[in-house]
């Protein structure tokens, strides 16, 4: 294995340090705010939603590493500052400047977040609070509590952490997230904070993170529903000491990237696992396609697909409604060399319905965790995607 897995979250990497804080943008004195900061430059990469009604922080926070460099990140929950005019834009930007201003950093090197209430202005006189005694916080223990602090309908931290050998250094790399709700993420209401030691150029890490986005956040659906916020965020200060990474063909880089798309898909499957009120989890492996688009499309299509997340639920194995999730993506695939295989069970192969066990059928739709393999036999093209059940919990919840 090119890494290993350990502890730490997004305190692992060496010359990292955060904090978290009760603000008082929740009500009871529940963690809303963050604050993690590197004690050196590093280099700095993100991606954010494609949502067109984005929040203003995505606009923060894509300036801030329009340069490939930052070095601090706060992020609220509890309010997601999205469509809250111009004011909502100075509140963003306030946030960058004074949380620069207390770290010592430039302006352009901060990045900022936030997750929670659409259309709700931010308080800022706690908000600005909340950062003056985050910045007195700084420190590198307790990284359960900093991943604590960006939750929102999470029942549970996210975090992923791993170490890798990068030539006779050791890199560590880490990470947290939050989301249960509003999933269906195109980054291209869920946030991901990484910090590495590595030592990589900006435009390298760039491009391993757009990759690792690709395949594992970009892959999962709870709802079907596009955040206003997302964000995923990753710092690297070279604090381990290691020869730059410049190019993928440097020693050390195939640990790199397999460390961050172990990460990255780590949190993207405990976001699924914990989504809103979810009974079922699903992994949905599109296989023998002409392309990747091919692949990804029909796993979305099949991972959003309503009366099957229904099926799903109600241990219902009918697998009738794969198909007919499949054919709705008008896409060009031959239903005749397709073959589909829920729970291991061959349901659909050669143009015609395979016979099976009923019993073993319903005994296999009524397990907590689901394998759905679609082979289009026309390609050598894959993707894997990542779902839940649609539970009437999860209607009851967002009901209000």
């Amino acid at each position: 294995m090119l890494f290993e897995i350990i502890d730490g979250g997004v305190l692992a990497a060496r010359d990292f340090v955060a904090a978290a804080v009760a603000a008082g943008i929740k009500q009871d004195g529940v963690l809303d705010m963050v604050m993690i900061h590197s004690l050196r430059p590093a280099a700095a990469a993100a991606t954010v939603t494609q949502n067109v009604f984005r929040a203003a922080p995505t606009y923060v926070t894509q300036e801030a590493v329009a340069d490939g460099r930052a070095r601090t990140i706060i992020v609220n929950s509890g309010n997601a500052n999205c469509a809250t005019g111009s004011r909502g834009m100075a509140d963003a930007r306030r946030m960058g400047e004074l949380a620069a201003e207390l770290t010592g950093v430039a302006v352009d090197d901060t990045i900022v977040c936030s997750t929670g209430r659409i259309g709700v202005p931010l308080p800022m006189d706690r908000v600005e609070a909340g950062i003056r005694k985050l910045a007195t916080m700084l420190s590198r223990e307790d990284p359960v509590t900093v991943a604590r602090g960006i939750l929102t309908t999470d029942t549970v931290e996210k975090i992923s952490t791993t170490r890798f050998p990068v030539g006779d250094k050791t890199v560590h790399l880490g990470a947290i997230c939050k989301g249960a709700g509003m999933i269906c993420p195109n980054m291209a209401t869920m946030l991901c904070f990484i910090t590495t030691d590595l030592a990589i150029t900006p435009e390298l890490l760039n491009a391993t993170l757009q990759e690792a986005v690709k395949c594992s956040f970009n892959c999962i659906s709870v709802d079907g529903d596009m955040s206003t916020n997302d964000t995923v965020a990753i710092l690297a200060n070279g604090a381990a000491g290691n020869e730059p990474l410049t190019s993928p063909d440097d020693e050390g880089y195939a640990a790199f990237a397999a460390a961050l798309n172990h990460v990255c898909r780590d949190l993207a499957q405990q976001i699924v696992r914990d989504g809103e009120e979810v009974t079922k989890f699903l992994e949905i492996r599109v296989t023998g396609a002409p392309d990747y688009a091919t692949a990804h499309e029909l796993a979305r299509k099949l991972a959003t697909y309503t009366l099957f997340k229904c099926a799903v639920f109600g241990g219902d194995f009918n697998w009738g409604r794969i198909a007919a999730a499949l054919g709705s993506s008008l896409l060009p695939f031959d239903p005749l060399k397709t073959t589909i295989t829920w729970q291991g069970i061959v349901a659909w192969k050669d143009g015609e319905p395979q016979p099976y066990d009923q019993a073993a059928a319903k005994a296999a739709a009524s397990e907590t965790d689901h394998l759905i393999l679609i082979d289009l036999g026309a390609g050598e093209a894959s993707c894997t995607y990542w779902t839940s059940d649609l539970t009437p919990g999860y209607v009851e919840y967002n009901t209000h």
